[in-house]
């Protein structure tokens, strides 16, 4: 795991100059993991990317989905991981104050 830390710092100082140590770091064993194997969404012949925004609906606006295949513009991306975890954070929000 050090030796990871140390070559994304390495990167990063060679990107950005200074960058501090971080506090803390988590790193993931995605590939390991035995309920996804390293899998990310795709869209299969015959399917749309309207699947996408199907996974993302609430039920009874009480159990919200977040993750890379529920983001229809970005799936299969992180940046589409982070949005719909803003996206579910923002139903929250919305919810919570009705």
């Amino acid at each position: 795991d050090k030796e990871v830390v140390l070559a994304a710092l390495a990167v990063l100082k060679d990107m950005f100059g200074a960058v501090p140590t971080p506090r803390d770091t988590l790193i993931t064993r995605w590939l390991s993991d035995p309920w996804s194997h390293g899998a990310y969404s795709f869209v299969p012949v015959g399917s749309s990317f309207n699947q996408y925004a199907k996974l993302a609906e609430p039920i009874e606006d009480r159990v919200l989905f977040a993750g890379e295949a529920t983001h229809d513009t970005f799936p299969a991306t992180v940046h589409g991981a982070f949005l719909s975890g803003v996206r579910a954070a923002q139903n929250i929000i919305v919810s919570a104050s009705k």
